[in-house]
């Protein structure tokens, strides 16, 4: 009879665990990347009453116990994919996929889901507790530094360093119906080595030869450059369909731009692998198409891409690609442990820390720049498990006040 009052006791327990659980669950509903507990019970090893043997006419006897109750056996996560809400905010990211954010305090390296990011005073990227956010650096040719993890800083006051202009790019259509002597001309901005803009006129003349054209480069006022032609010479040739001779379709020069005293090199690009410049009846539509000069930039944004890439981005249109979020796994995810703040620590039970990219070791993973991942509670299992586990503290209840009936009955047998 007491045995029933151990049993009801231990359901009791074992239930206001689960409850605890399912409350904690519920008030974490709203938390950023919140992954739901889920106690699971186990049955106590009962008492035997009856060992297996066999009778003395050679049968067979079960076993024969009675259970001691109830306990909590463990308390699992459940680290299913949350939603993502979008937020526009740039420093937030969501985790689409496996994979943890890697973040360090001190001499310590947390795994977060919780991507709710802000930059601080010095440019870092951290989490709202201050941790800062760990990632691969780029050096200055693009490649990736797969070396130690670095923490991951926005350089807010860079600059991006001016280019000269070395190729100029001309396509479009010169009017073979244009008599000799007759001009076309087109203009375009190009950049000494300190990015300074310049404003240079190609003028193309059409020869006696009706598919022959002379070129040559003016200043924005109409005088020759003074330029040095080190291709040939100054003249380009058509076909008789009006196709440029593949053989001129690079015209170099080399022409002092920033007055140095130093010639710098330049090239014409007349053709490229699907289009060229043409010599057709009709329009002339010559235009520079493009030049590979730049300004100096100053920095007006930045951009994480789905592989975790910071990429900085300058005014002249330049983008430097300066850090890689490292994201990490382990074999045993319900062996890490929680330390608050949606945080997470490595344990001997998790295994160790795995580090990846985005895409790439972990190809089933994306990072969404702008969202946050969500709860992954649902509200109406909650509140149903809630209603069970209500139930099953009631008839754990239920057990002890009938045991101590049952004790009362005993007791009264005496009198």
């Amino acid at each position: 009879m007491i045995r029933s009052l151990r049993t009801g006791v231990s359901g009791l327990k074992s239930h206001q665990v689960r409850m605890d659980v399912i409350s904690n669950n519920i008030a974490n509903v709203n938390t950023t990347a919140f992954k739901r507990g889920r106690a699971a019970f186990n049955e106590l090893l009962g008492q035997t009453l009856l060992g297996v043997g066999r009778t003395a006419g050679g049968r067979g006897i079960n076993p024969s116990y009675v259970g001691l109750g109830v306990s909590v056996g463990s308390i699992d996560v459940n680290f299913a994919q949350g939603a993502l809400e979008n937020t526009g905010v740039a420093t937030d990211l969501g985790i689409n996929g496996d994979g943890f954010f890697v973040v360090r305090g001190g001499d310590r390296i947390y795994l977060t889901r919780a991507g709710n990011f802000t930059i601080n005073r010095f440019g870092e990227l951290v989490t709202n507790s201050g941790l800062q956010v760990q990632g691969w650096a780029f050096d200055e040719n693009g490649e990736l530094q797969s070396a130690a993890l670095e923490d991951v800083r926005i350089p807010f006051s860079a600059t991006a360093p001016p280019r000269q202009t070395e190729n100029i790019y001309v396509r479009g259509n010169l009017n073979a119906e244009l008599a000799a002597g007759e001009t076309v001309t087109v203009s375009t901005v190009v950049y000494d080595p300190q990015g300074k803009a310049k404003t240079i006129i190609i003028e193309f003349t059409k020869t006696s030869n009706p598919n022959e054209w002379q070129w040559n480069l003016l200043d924005e006022d109409g005088n020759p450059l003074g330029v040095t032609i080190t291709s040939g010479d100054d003249l380009i040739t058509f076909d008789t369909q009006g196709n440029l001779d593949p053989a001129e379709a690079l015209q170099t020069f080399d022409w002092d731009i920033d007055n140095d005293g130093t010639l710098e090199s330049f090239t014409l690009n007349l053709a490229g692998a699907d289009d060229a410049l043409t010599q057709y009846a009709g329009s002339t539509t010559a235009t520079v198409r493009d030049q590979d000069g730049q300004p100096p930039g100053s920095l007006i944004g930045f951009s994480i891409n789905q592989e975790g890439v910071v990429e900085l981005n300058f005014s002249n249109g330049y983008q430097q690609k300066i850090y890689q979020l490292a994201l990490g796994s382990v074999n045993n995810v319900n062996g890490l442990q929680q330390v608050g703040d949606n945080l997470w620590s490595l344990t001997s039970s998790s295994g160790d820390l795995a580090l990846g990219r985005a895409g790439i070791e972990l190809n089933r993973t994306v990072i969404v720049a702008g969202t946050l991942e969500m709860s992954n509670v649902d509200l109406a299992t909650e509140f149903t498990d809630m209603i069970v586990t209500q139930r099953g503290y009631q008839a754990s209840a239920r057990i002890i006040t009938t045991s101590d009936e049952m004790l009362q009955e005993l007791v009264q047998l005496k009198r």
